[in-house]
């Protein structure tokens, strides 16, 4: 069974893609199979950040119902032992997931064959961000020093408690 490493922030732009990846390429180079999953589903574009072109079947297939699973989408980077699941943005109303295919997908991301699957959700606490981030009993919150992303990190803090 996978180790699930949500990173999430209250606001974009605090970095959170850029750490996802590094830790993902740290995992891999420790010898770690990784998975990193770009649920970002409003505005995915981590595939950039790992110089892979977006010409690969994303959530969006799983969503549509073109893919039955999610490990079908499960990409090669050229890092070895890092994976990468594309999110898809290009879809539109892939943000707005239905409650059963999002149990779906966090069943699916569970069952994938890695030592961690890291997710990097969307910036803020849409219901969800919150559920995905709360799929794992632990979890990473981006900020940077700059009051309006920590006002946020706090808000995204208190949305998933609650």
């Amino acid at each position: 069974m996978s180790i699930l490493i949500p990173v999430a922030s209250g606001k974009g732009g605090v970095g959170k893609s850029v750490f996802a990846a590094n830790l993902s390429i740290a995992l891999s180079a420790m010898g770690k199979t990784t998975v990193l999953v770009d649920l970002d589903l409003g505005g995915s574009n981590l595939h950039t950040l790992l110089g892979i072109k977006n010409r690969h079947a994303g959530l969006g297939a799983l969503i549509y119902k073109q893919e039955t699973s999610l490990e079908s989408l499960v990409i090669e980077t050229g890092i070895e032992q890092l994976f990468f699941i594309p999110g898809d943005a290009l879809l539109p109303g892939t943000a707005n997931l239905e409650f059963f295919v999002k149990r779906k997908i966090i069943r699916g991301l569970q069952q994938l064959p890695a030592d961690y699957v890291i997710l990097d959700l969307g910036a803020g606490s849409s219901y969800n961000t919150v559920d995905f981030f709360l799929s794992s009993s632990t979890g990473i919150v981006c900020t940077i020093p700059e009051i309006t992303a920590v006002l946020n990190a706090y808000s995204f803090l208190k949305t998933s408690y609650f």
